[in-house]
């Protein structure tokens, strides 16, 4: 497929006369029509196609006198027309020349100092034949990637690079690999066979090469390492073109690595892998998966196990939802934008306990089933409000009590009015929308309810704000119900049963404005809020109803709810315990002090302790024992410690995504290691 783009490319540039190109498959070089005869067109190709096959990379070259801007044409026409992930392009106009090198081994192996040197002097030193100059520039470049190649040789890690006497049974990847390496044994050969015919399904079904490899020691390297080595110098990676050692770079595949001398295990992924298998899908998904059965020397079905997980992995990768620790998915974000919008998410759950998400699914066929297997299966916190969009549909529902107290009918239809006119339209709008009022509702503490315009709205802020503070430190919520027209008891008891009191431990405060009633849930609440507490609340409250001043009454009731959560039982037992050891612990030293005094009797003045002339005084001063001190606050700044997970959740080490690392041959790789 990728070659039908290149040549749509050419055959419509054939009509620009100055540019005329050919369109047969294989094409390297590109040269206006005088340059060279057909004959010696077809030579050249042949012998850049012979270099591509044996080192895995493209050497192009064109030639077109009417190019004014050198380097961006170049940079253009590989964008169209070079198909290897290595290459080098060669290109003139009348007056300049521009190298481009492709890829991490065309970058290494023909560098600038190689091109513009050696590669360069062969291609100018052959005078007045076309086809005899574009054979030096081939050779000499081909000349330069052997070089290459034959220093690298001797850097390719021993044992990582050999997969000689694997069975003639094990099924293949789609670049013809082993995909079952067992060099330990650790299955019988029927079912190393069912293993690797599972295994080459899934890849191929995925595009991603999905890899078993058991091996005796590490030959001391890590097991990461290894596992990287063993991937990249085996040439492992769906769609990847090895070069001349075999080594692959980026190919897209997941390796599963077993050393049994250490009991050491190793993912390593590569290309799209990364980002199919986060780092929380492997440690908190895969891993719990197959790694049990690996404890109990359960290999078989430790590895059918890791084929199950990674083909649920690779189909929710799909489906543009990877299983990750993140709540906003979309395709349509740079991973900057997903990463501030799952930040603000994460820390609307930390204040609310209520998770958000949205999920931009562009292969679900049902959203609601969809939806279902998502809350099922990956939601992070037991209240949420996950809104699923695909081409089918929208599905959008709230789960857990608290979540549903919060988003009742009409604020879901006003987080629907907020974001269905960005859906399908603008994706960095439509979760800003959905975050700006899921967000609002989630957080929203409006637990004083009075008549509309009875207190100003800074002043109901700032009282909620205040009551807000309290229950997330003591976990009792505090409510203040007045309607002049109702009766108290009635008041509270109504709106305690009607379930808008969506905390466990709560304490309602219903009040027409002169009499009041007080009911308390939960036992944490009833703990705190005893008879007497509530009779002292309400003392405290009172005047102030009674004084029609209604801003006095919430202070007192925020003031007088905090002394109350505050308060702590006196322990008798502790307090006697630490008398009596107080007074054994004075008494023991005074004691032995008092018994090393001498009895001396009473005198009257200081001065009949003196012996006549034993003491004379000289010289005698006044001292000032005493200065002025200024006092000032030193100000001590700690860092932050991060992260903070919600009441009862503990925190996280997963901040979404994939951490990656280099292998030894270049490649970048993300994956996890330990014992089993």
């Amino acid at each position: 497929m990728k070659r039908v783009f290149p040549i749509l490319l050419i055959a419509l540039l054939l009509l620009v006369p100055v540019l005329s190109m050919h369109a047969e498959d294989g094409r390297y070089v590109y040269a206006d029509d005088d340059i060279l005869t057909e004959a010696e067109l077809q030579t050249v190709n042949a012998r850049a196609a012979e270099i591509a096959s044996t080192r895995g990379v493209g050497v192009y070259y064109f030639f077109y006198s009417a190019v004014e801007d050198l380097p961006s044409y170049i940079r253009e026409f590989a964008e169209e027309h070079v198909v290897e992930e290595n290459a080098l392009v060669l290109g003139f106009n009348e007056n300049y020349y521009y190298f481009l090198q492709i890829g991490p081994v065309a970058k290494a192996a023909l560098p600038d100092s190689v091109c513009d040197g050696a590669i360069l002097d062969a291609y100018r030193a052959v005078k007045g034949d076309p086809e005899r100059k574009l054979l030096a520039y081939l050779n000499a470049a081909d000349d330069a990637l052997a070089a290459y190649f034959e220093t690298q040789s001797g850097l390719i890690p021993s044992g990582t690079s050999d997969l000689s006497g694997v069975p003639a049974n094990i099924a293949m990847t789609d670049g013809g690999k082993p995909t079952v390496v067992d060099r330990e044994h650790l299955l019988t050969d029927r079912e190393a066979e069912a293993l690797s015919q599972r295994l080459k399904e899934i890849g191929l079904e995925y595009r991603c090469d999905v890899v078993v490899v058991t091996v005796p020691r590490l030959d001391g390297k890590s097991a990461e390492a290894y596992a990287d080595d063993f991937f990249d110098y085996n040439g492992y990676g769906y769609g990847a073109v090895p070069n001349a050692q075999g080594t692959t770079i980026d190919g897209d595949g997941i390796l599963l690595l077993l050393s049994m001398e250490g009991r050491d295990f190793a993912i390593s992924t590569s290309g799209s892998a990364i980002k199919a298998f986060t780092d929380y899908g492997i440690q908190v998904y895969l891993e719990p998966q197959f790694l049990p059965y690996l404890s109990n020397n359960n290999f078989s079905d430790g590895f059918d196990a890791f084929a199950d997980g990674c083909e649920y992995l690779l189909k929710t990768a799909r489906e543009g939802v990877p299983y990750d620790h993140r709540r906003i998915y979309s395709e349509a974000l740079s991973d900057a934008q997903l990463l501030i919008f799952n930040d603000r998410a994460e820390s609307v759950a930390n204040a609310s306990g209520i998770g958000i998400y949205l999920l931009e699914n562009a292969a679900a066929d049902d959203p609601d089933a969809f939806l279902s297997d998502f809350i099922r299966e990956r939601l992070l916190e037991s209240n949420a409000i996950v809104l699923v969009n695909s081409p089918s549909g929208c599905a959008l529902r709230v789960t857990g009590s608290l979540a549903q107290a919060k988003f009742t009918d009409a604020k879901l239809d006003s987080v629907r009015e907020a974001v269905e006119p960005h859906l399908n339209r603008d994706a960095y709008s439509a979760v800003a929308a959905y975050l700006d009022v899921c967000e609002k509702i989630a957080t929203d503490y409006a637990h004083i309810l009075t008549n509309d315009g009875a207190l100003p709205e800074a002043t109901l802020r700032s009282v909620n704000d205040r009551l807000k503070q309290l229950y997330l430190e003591h976990g009792i919520a505090m409510y203040f119900l007045c309607d002049d027209t109702s009766d108290p008891s009635a008041l509270a008891r109504t709106f305690l049963d009607s379930g808008k009191v969506y905390e466990g431990n709560a304490v309602v405060f219903g009040t027409n404005g002169s009499a009041c009633s007080v009911l308390v849930r939960g036992d944490l609440a009833r703990e705190k809020f005893s008879e007497k507490r509530i009779a002292k609340l309400v003392k405290e409250v009172g005047p102030y109803l009674s004084a029609q001043d209604l801003s006095g009454a919430l202070d007192a009731f925020a003031a007088r709810g905090e002394k109350i959560m505050n308060w702590r039982p006196m322990n008798w037992i502790t307090l006697f315990v630490a008398v009596v050891a107080g007074l054994l612990f004075g008494f023991i030293p005074v004691s032995g002090m008092k018994r090393q005094l001498i009895s001396v009797n009473k005198k009257t003045s200081a001065e009949t302790y003196m012996e006549p002339a034993s003491f004379t005084v000289t010289q005698n001063s006044d001292l000032l024992l005493g200065k002025n001190v200024t006092r000032s606050v030193h100000v001590v700044h700690t860092e932050s410690s991060g992260g903070g997970g919600r009441g009862g959740s503990g925190g996280s080490s997963f901040h979404g995504g994939s951490s990656t690392h280099t292998s030894s041959s270049g490649g970048t790789h993300g994956g996890h290691s330990g014992k089993f």
